[in-house]
């Protein structure tokens, strides 16, 4: 299957689907975490990753075909106001060098949809609090943490690399 294709085919298979339908059991993620826990005095750490980009959003006129073409190349947005946020929310249980990956939800595009996700993520039980450290990587938005700390009031914090990289940037230029 070409790419363009998968484009245009992905988008229509996952429309009104969200990223629990494709996440693994509780009971799949609890095996999980006690075979990285098997031999180790502390529980292992889980890291809930939620990271944002900013895509380009498509103008009502670029989808769909035009009259009398076979194919046509989809049309970027361009200009002011073409790009939107979109957050991801990924799981993964850290096991030494290695990370035994979880969940992957990657299209959440608001502050309200990116609540809403992390309360299904804490509702389906798929963080199992009393067997892992949970520790959350993010990008430092104040709005991201009430989410969290509202959610998970045991989870340790942390800024994700690039993030850490800039906030230290700015700082080494300030003298």
């Amino acid at each position: 299957m070409r790419s363009e294709r998968l484009h245009t085919l992905t988008p229509q298979v996952a429309k009104g689907r969200s990223g629990l339908e494709v996440a693994p059991s509780r009971e799949e993620i609890a095996r999980r975490v006690a075979q990285v826990a098997a031999g180790r005095f502390r529980r292992p750490v889980l890291v809930l990753g939620i990271e944002g980009a900013s895509v380009p959003s498509r103008p009502e006129r670029a989808r769909g075909r035009r009259p009398g073409q076979a194919r046509q190349r989809a049309r970027r947005a361009r200009g002011r106001h073409a790009w939107r946020e979109a957050k991801g929310v990924r799981l993964s249980l850290l096991d030494g060098e290695r990370s035994v990956p979880g969940l992957s939800w990657p299209q959440v595009h608001s502050e309200d949809e990116l609540g809403q996700a992390l309360h299904q993520v804490k509702d389906a039980g798929l963080i199992p609090e009393d067997t892992v450290r949970l520790c959350v990587m993010g990008d430092g938005a104040e709005w991201l943490w009430q989410h969290v700390q509202a959610l998970f009031p045991q989870a340790r914090q942390g800024l994700d690399y690039s993030h850490c990289a800039a906030y230290l940037h700015k700082v080494a230029k300030a003298p």
